[in-house]
């Protein structure tokens, strides 16, 4: 009898095996069966262009932004045989349709993986995908495409002459120029996106500060839960149309990942909507808890995963930014922000293939356990104005070389300035944080806040245009400056900013009534007057003054005097400096001047 069923237990077997049942023993449980397809959109690229793949996969999965359900990567071997792994994502495509003006996205059906990735050297590429879920790894077949030379300048760096500075892969200098452009009015993403970045182009600004907000390219709020974007696929679909305007007009943003509301209780508060809320299900009782508890940093690393995947290949986004302004939250607490920002970044790097900058805002200066870490790429700080134009060139002149002296050996960037007047209708502000930056030893301009209240509605983009045309060609890095050591004329009415090396100099000269507390009386007295346009004030005139530079070596110098309005050559001369100062005589002037000092020839 025991034999007979051993027999009919066999016979059973082998039945159930040939129709394929023995996959109940170790292969029919499997949810990842096969990487069935790799397919480029395009076989030949530039370099550091966006190349990108759809990778069809037989799986089943519950959540595919989940790693630890489903994970897909990309392997890509470089002609001279290095290789990279680059994460993929889960991808809802989406048809443009309108015109230019009021362009919409239409969602679709089609779900795919893609893979995003930008060669960084010419000649025939490698790449297949690898596929894990449980237990079983998979990994596809080879496939090629070709990446050809190009006269993109590849990802911003630190400039390896001058720390205080950036430059490109391929060693040509990157002077940031621009604004913040945080977010868009809703429903009219691209077009707002289209129109500020076209007009930022035309006056030769270069550089844009975009924010990851709940109300705009968030990847997960309320609307969504935790950890499953699929209901923000048009948000992250809007960002990959925003990064092409920024790729197309060669202008580079930093991408703040955090705005500070989300984990704030006071200041433009939105922790009670915040899907990281316990009171919403989420693992964080309270703010703080989002940098310590075990679940909320795995859901943020997650996160991380799918941003880095999504949008790391672009050159276009010169910054991964972690907050904005931390200091209105608990987790500024460095013993709290400090070791998350480690562990944020050691895991960032290892899944961006092109380890471009970090950077981060909200906290002070001088604290080492933030701003010393190896990943803090370089400093920020924002600066905002009570109703007194004075506060900002006061406020840069000593901040500026405050983060300058603590972190010598880093950028700085003064991420956002601003005020709420709405009779700046010139720029003043705008005009005076812009140069005010730069002049002081900032790697670039002051990043102005009030785009689409301010900037737009007046159309001041011309204030970047003019100082866009006094920085061409102009390479920071090459030079170890100094804060200069030139005077002004005594008593007059005017401030002196500027830069200075051993053979060059770079300096601002500003009048001292061009500033908002005497437009504001001008403006009111035209009111009185009944001026036909009482905004239309003329400041005072400045006659008389002199620029007096030391500390240059003995040499003939061209010495350029340019309207720092317009960005237009007022007068252009040979001088020569021999044992005695040099000293420039100032055209007459009632907002600012701007001069360059460099070796004739």
């Amino acid at each position: 009898m025991r034999l007979h069923w051993a027999f009919l237990f066999i016979i059973v077997f082998c039945v159930f095996d040939l129709l394929g049942g023995s996959q109940a023993f170790g292969q029919a449980d499997d949810r990842l069966r096969a990487i069935t397809h790799i397919e480029a959109l395009d076989g030949a690229v530039g370099i550091y262009e966006k190349f990108e793949a759809v990778i069809t996969l037989d799986v089943d999965f519950d959540n595919p932004y989940d790693p630890d359900d489903i994970r897909v990567d990309a392997e890509f071997k470089a002609p001279d045989g290095t290789t990279r792994i680059v994460p993929a994502f889960w991808y809802r495509e989406y048809a443009l349709y309108g015109n230019e003006a009021n362009q919409r996205l239409q969602p679709t059906d089609d779900w795919s993986w893609r893979v995003r990735f930008a060669p960084t050297e010419a000649g025939e590429w490698e790449y297949r995908a690898t596929a894990s879920a449980d237990d079983v790894t998979l990994t596809g077949e080879w496939s090629t495409f070709t990446a050809m030379e190009s006269d993109n300048p590849g990802f911003v760096r630190i400039d390896l002459r001058n720390p205080r500075y950036f430059a490109f892969d391929n060693g040509s200098p990157y002077f940031p120029i621009g604004q913040n452009l945080a977010w868009a009015r809703t429903g009219r993403v691209l077009a707002d996106y289209r129109l500020w970045l076209d007009r930022m182009h035309e006056a030769n600004a270069n550089f844009v500060r975009i924010w990851m907000a709940p109300w705009g390219f968030a990847l997960e709020w309320s609307d969504t839960g935790l950890g499953n974007y699929d209901l923000r696929q048009r948000n992250a679909r809007e960002l990959d149309v925003v990064i092409d305007m920024l790729a197309e007009r060669d202008i580079y943003a930093m991408l703040t990942l955090i705005n500070h509301g989300q984990f704030s209780e006071t200041i433009n508060a939105q922790w009670e909507d915040n899907p990281y809320n316990a009171a919403n299900g989420g693992p964080a009782a309270t703010p703080a808890d989002f940098a310590t508890s075990a679940e909320a940093r795995r859901l943020w690393l997650q996160r991380l995963r799918y941003i880095a995947a999504r949008w790391g290949y672009s050159p276009n986004i010169m910054t991964w930014e972690w907050w904005n302004e931390v200091e209105w939250t608990a987790i500024s607490n460095p013993e709290i922000l400090a070791p998350w920002i480690a562990e944020s970044a050691d895991y960032l790097r290892s899944i961006d293939p092109n380890q471009r900058l970090i950077s981060h805002s909200g906290t002070p200066v001088g604290v080492e356990s933030v701003w010393g870490q190896p990943t803090m790429d370089y400093t920020q700080d924002h600066r905002y104005t009570d109703g007194d134009i004075s506060n900002i060139r006061r406020g840069f002149r000593n901040v500026i070389p405050e983060w300058l002296d603590a972190y010598p050996d880093k950028p700085f960037l003064m991420g956002e300035f601003g005020t709420p007047s709405m009779f700046d209708a010139t720029g003043i502000l705008i005009h005076q944080g812009i140069w005010a930056a730069p002049m002081l030893g900032a790697a670039g301009t002051g990043m102005t806040w009030w785009w689409d209240t301010l900037i737009h509605p007046n159309d001041l983009y011309y204030h970047f245009a003019s100082i866009a045309a006094f920085f061409e060609g102009e390479d920071l890095g090459a030079r170890a400056w100094q804060a200069t050591s030139g005077s002004l004329s005594e008593d007059a009415d005017a401030d002196l900013y500027g830069l200075q090396a051993d053979d060059y100099a770079l300096l601002w000269i500003l009048a001292d009534d061009y500033e908002e507390r005497y437009f504001m009386r001008q403006y009111q007295r035209n009111l009185r007057n009944r001026v036909e346009n009482p905004l239309d004030v003329a400041f005072p005139e400045v006659s008389g003054v002199q620029v007096t530079l030391t500390d240059l070596n003995a040499d003939d110098y061209t010495v350029e005097i340019w309207d720092a309005q317009t960005g237009e050559i007022l007068s252009s001369a040979t001088m020569s400096v021999t044992s005695a100062p040099l000293v420039i005589d100032l055209p007459t002037f009632s907002q600012d001047l701007a001069i360059k000092v460099k070796p004739a020839g």
